[in-house]
């Protein structure tokens, strides 16, 4: 990783998720369906994809998912 660039984390409450897929269509590399609910296929963004994944997550109607910088 390069120098400056802060790691940040997807962090999602399955259990407000209702399942509207807004994310996986923002940025499928990191949320998919299963079940009708959100799971996510890592939890730490790597740095290409982490405007998607915001954006993803500020898409979420029930704001299920969160994307957070990685303390430490």
């Amino acid at each position: 990783m390069s120098s400056g660039v802060i790691p940040h984390r997807v962090v999602a409450d399955r259990s407000a998720c209702c399942g509207y897929g807004t994310c996986v269509a923002i940025c499928p590399e990191i949320y998919q369906l299963e079940g009708g609910l959100v799971v996510l296929t890592t939890d730490i963004v790597p740095p290409e994809l982490l405007e998607r994944a915001i954006e993803g997550a500020d898409s979420c109607p029930q704001a299920a998912i969160v994307v957070e910088p990685v303390e430490g």
